[in-house]
């Protein structure tokens, strides 16, 4: 199989994405980038422009808040538990944190919270299943793109829900 690969800066992040040969995102990483210009570092082909475009207009949906995740074609390898627990992070609205227990208790295994943090492990395209909004009993805990990316988008989504449940009380 044939990947195709794509490194882009959207302030304030870098994303790397990889497709397969038939553009389904199969692995989503990102950072934090000061580079305040858009713009595209890498293409591994000229068919891959298209799907940047279609990541980016997604990203833009999930950023303005009109989407509670990443939605781009994708594909992913995981077990049954693994696919239950990401399919379910996908119901989670923007601004909603639950802990690995309450989360777990969600999908029906009430004491599978450790298995339930070892499939967020591996989840290989955050944003599109967004285990970001699962927390631990005593606050943040591991996020495969690094903690001060998990307290961001925590912090931007909470706020949001904040202030659009209290502006509309005020209006």
């Amino acid at each position: 199989m044939k990947i195709q690969e794509a490194i882009f800066n959207v302030f304030p992040f870098e994303f790397h994405l990889t497709w397969n040969e038939g553009g389904e995102l199969i692995k989503l990483q990102f950072k934090f980038s000061f580079d305040i210009k858009p713009k595209i570092k890498v293409l591994s082909s000229s068919i891959v422009l298209d799907w940047v475009k279609n990541f980016y207009y997604s990203l833009l949906d999930y950023w303005n808040f009109k989407e509670d995740y990443i939605k781009v074609p994708h594909k992913i390898w995981a077990t049954n538990f693994q696919i239950k627990v990401l399919k379910e992070l996908q119901s989670l609205k923007i601004g909603e944190i639950l802990t690995y227990k309450e989360f777990s208790e969600r999908i029906g295994f009430k004491k599978a919270y450790r298995a339930v943090g070892l499939a967020l492990s591996k989840n290989p395209l955050p944003l599109v299943y967004p285990c970001h909004r699962i927390i631990g009993n005593k606050g943040l805990t591991g996020y495969s793109q690094g903690l001060l990316l998990k307290q961001f988008l925590i912090y931007r989504e909470l706020n949001y829900k904040f202030l659009t449940n209290n502006v509309k009380k005020m209006t």
